[in-house]
């Protein structure tokens, strides 16, 4: 028989599970939207070479998107956190932005990168990218009408801190303090709510910590172990 605490564990851990498949299937919803879009404005016989073949690439990291997303439910549903690999923080936040670009752009939405190369840990890629993805993705949300995204990060030690700050409206003081709740939302027009609380989750499970600072706009920073030789 199970004690109270491991019982209790037990419960918080499916709870999370399944909070994470709840928001992994949500996801989906945007690559597929843009696989969509993509495909039917691709039947359009008067498109431009050029246009075309940006089309092909979205579709295509849209797709990426996907499959990694798919990975992660399937971890989850068979208890994994996803297989770690060693990789550049650097590599991971330039394809994250890579992934963006199209829609920063179509908001007049800068994003800067300011991370040096050399920064190495060993993670679940998949979750982590979905960590940047998400602060991004919210940070696009909160500008309809353009505005500047600056992603930094330093060798802190141990660790690397990094901070994803936007030029937008910021965080309403009644919910900063709930901010990494699960449900609690910023004033989005979609979302469950969810994915800041799994943000942290998953940042917490890799060693590190995920918070807001007080700034004009949102700032948010992450601290991430770095590869035991780079300590």
């Amino acid at each position: 028989m199970l004690s109270r605490a491991e019982g209790s564990k037990q419960h918080s851990t499916r709870v999370a599970d399944d909070l994470l498949s709840t928001s992994i299937i949500h996801d989906l919803r945007n690559p597929l939207a843009a696989i969509c879009a993509g495909a039917e404005m691709l039947a359009d016989l008067h498109l431009t070479p050029d246009h075309a073949q940006r089309l092909g690439h979205n579709i295509r990291t849209a797709a990426g998107r996907m499959r990694r997303l798919l990975a992660d439910l399937a971890g989850v549903s068979q208890g994994k956190t996803g297989a770690e690999e060693d990789c550049y923080l650097r590599e991971i936040l330039i394809s994250v932005s890579d992934e963006l670009a199209a829609a920063a752009a179509r908001q007049d939405v800068e994003i800067f990168l300011d991370v040096p190369a050399g920064l190495e840990m060993t993670m679940a890629r998949a979750r982590i990218e979905r960590v940047f993805i998400n602060l991004i993705a919210n940070a696009l949300e909160a500008m309809p009408g353009g505005g500047q995204i600056r992603v930094t990060a330093t060798n802190a030690g141990e660790c690397a801190v990094i901070a994803v700050e936007d030029s937008g409206p910021g965080i309403a003081p009644e919910i900063s303090d709930r901010l990494f709740d699960p449900f609690v939302t910023a004033g989005k027009k979609e979302g469950l709510g969810l994915g800041l609380a799994l943000s942290r989750q998953a940042i917490r499970q890799h060693g590190g910590d995920l918070w807001l600072e007080p700034a004009e706009g949102a700032r948010f920073v992450i601290r991430l172990p770095l590869k035991a030789e780079l300590k």
